[in-house]
């Protein structure tokens, strides 16, 4: 199940990388002509992935999977501790009681939590450092004027040298005025946030026509850089609970994240090892 370099789950590989690295990592794949996407899954869109094939042939083809969310590293650390069914059965309330009392003994086998917002963060100052030029795609207008303005104001280097709205038809004349926008300022990374699992499958399906280097599925995270939705506080993140204050000031969500106990289910069917069904 695990590697040095990737840790499998429910059928998708995770690059085990802290957010510094994977910040450089991006980096480096804005800088080289070859094409490549990298995807951030959370827990409440893997049994998505698991029922779906497509979707997790994706998420697995990117050149890097990135964890985001207490999740996916929950997930990572139960599947990885040693012993029997009977053992896992005990195991399986343990491990998630440790998400509320040491969110840190979940921080293996894989080294950290992406945090969505908190890698584009660290990735935008490395393609700062590079004098990158980037593309955000995604989002409402007046969240992506929000975003362009907040980057603008922190990276002095970066370039943006280009942005468009999420909200498109992904076939048509529409979107092919999108294709050429894109192509027309050519950047080295472009950002797409437009929820998944349309972003993962726009990238995967376009990329080969784009004249971009890297392309990175951003989910929500225009929201978060333009201010649009307000970040849990500091504790709250560092305590693994940023989905439970999300929860509470978006009560929408809570359709979305009836998908966790399946998550969880999943999980731990595959650890009493009682057998896969995938699509």
């Amino acid at each position: 199940m695990t590697s040095a370099d990737t840790v499998e789950i429910l059928g998708v590989r995770f690059h085990n990388l802290t957010r510094a690295q994977a910040a450089r990592a991006i980096a480096q794949l804005a800088d080289s002509p070859a094409q490549s996407y990298v995807v951030k899954p959370y827990s409440e869109f893997m049994p998505r992935a698991f029922r779906d094939r497509e979707i997790r042939d994706i998420l697995t083809g990117a050149a890097l999977c990135l964890p985001d969310g207490i999740g996916i590293l929950w997930a990572a650390h139960y599947l990885s501790l040693p012993g029997g069914r009977l053992r896992a059965l005990w195991q399986l309330p343990l491990s998630l009681a440790s998400l509320a009392m040491n969110p840190k003994a979940v921080r293996r086998p894989l080294k950290q939590n992406m945090a969505g917002v908190d890698l584009t963060w660290e990735m935008l100052s490395e393609l700062d450092a590079l004098g990158a030029s980037v593309f955000l795609l995604g989002s409402t207008n007046v969240e992506l004027r929000g975003t362009q303005e907040r980057i603008e104001e922190r990276f002095k280097r970066l370039r943006i040298v280009g942005a468009h709205p999420g909200y498109f038809r992904t076939s048509g004349d529409t979107h092919e005025a999108v294709i050429a926008k894109i192509n027309a300022a050519a950047p080295q990374a472009l950002l797409v946030a437009m929820g998944f699992p349309l972003q993962e499958r726009w990238i995967a399906t376009n990329l080969a026509r784009l004249k971009v280097n890297v392309a990175v599925a951003e989910g929500g995270s225009f929201s978060f850089i333009s201010g649009a939705t307000r970040r849990a506080p500091a504790w709250m993140r560092r305590a693994g609970l940023e989905w439970l204050f999300r929860l509470l000031r978006q009560p929408w969500r809570l359709r979305r994240q009836l998908s966790l106990p399946v998550f969880v289910w999943l999980v731990a069917r595959e650890r009493l090892g009682l057998g896969r069904k995938t699509g």
